[in-house]
């Protein structure tokens, strides 16, 4: 008998699938799901032969307004300029009046600010991912887009630098260090001595909000962290790579918590999130994630 020739369609280039159902080049085109693992180390030839931190992805349409001096890129400079100084400023006060009796507290009080900062992070993750839409005016495209768009592109995060990562957390966090440095300069010794403790924990949680947007970028960055920062991964001090991977299998339902992601297994253990969900369902009648559906399944 003859050989019975078959045509195989040619498939288009590996890099054409750089994330989850995005196009190369658009972050708003969509082509065919990859498992979150796959789709993170897409690029991990081109990352290491650039000598680049990150994977490449679809980095012409995830760049940013970063190299130019806008209204948004000066209040971030501003933002990270006042934050580093007041976080200097309060670090060296916290020192000055700390006692050797405080070791307790202060030790509870930092544990404490720090499951906080993982806490609020989850919330916040979990509330931008799960409601609303990005037609919303206003909060659509400021908020709710950039979840919708991590999603599809989870590594664009790796390519904004340290001023675009951090300003918007900078920001948030200025007003508490700004009352944190008034009361240094303005309480009695002997006020700041009883409240040392208290502001142990205020500064963790601070520093820990101020810090989750670039800790979220090292659990996605694969190439060129620092050892050190590997450490705390490896030592879950930081929210690992390995962790963090759990959150982006769709649906994206579980795993919100990005800081340290202590509180992460806990929270799935008791369907905290679940129940949330369970009851905004029942009260409002709107479906958790399904603007994100929308945005895992649109073809182009």
């Amino acid at each position: 008998m003859g050989a019975v020739g078959v045509a195989i369609p040619a498939l288009p280039p590996t890099d054409s699938f750089p994330c989850q159902g995005v196009q190369r080049g658009s972050c708003s085109r969509f082509l065919l799901p990859r498992c979150p693992v796959a789709r993170e180390e897409t690029g991990v030839a081109q990352g290491r032969a650039a000598g680049g931190a990150v994977s490449p992805g679809c980095s012409a349409g995830a760049g940013s307004l970063g190299g130019q001096l806008s209204g948004k890129r000066l209040q971030e400079w501003i933002s990270v300029i006042l934050c580093f100084s007041l976080i200097c400023f309060n670090f060296y006060n916290l020192l000055f009046y700390l006692r050797l009796e405080h070791t307790p507290s202060v030790i509870f009080g930092i544990f404490a600010g720090v499951i906080t900062a993982d806490f609020l992070s989850g919330l916040f993750h979990w509330g931008a991912d799960t409601w609303g839409s990005v037609e919303l005016p206003i909060v659509g495209k400021a908020f709710i887009r950039p979840f919708r768009e991590h999603h599809i592109d989870p590594t664009a995060i790796t390519r904004h630098d340290f001023i675009e990562t951090n300003g918007d957390n900078c920001f948030m966090t200025l007003v508490p260090l700004a009352n944190m440095a008034y009361k240094f300069v303005s309480f009695s010794p002997e006020a700041l001595y009883e409240t040392c403790p208290w502001e142990c924990y205020v500064f963790a949680l601070i520093i820990f909000i101020t810090m989750t947007n670039q800790i979220h970028k090292w659990s996605h960055t694969y190439f060129g962290l620092p050892r050190w920062v590997i450490f705390l991964q490896d030592w879950h001090v930081i929210l690992p790579r390995k962790h963090h991977r759990i959150h982006h299998v769709s649906p994206h339902e579980t795993y919100f918590c990005i800081t340290t992601g202590w509180l992460n297994y806990p929270l799935e253990k008791i369907r905290f999130w679940r129940c949330l969900e369970n009851v905004i369902q029942a009260v409002t009648g709107e479906k958790p994630r399904a603007d994100d559906m929308k945005w895992a399944q649109k073809i182009k």
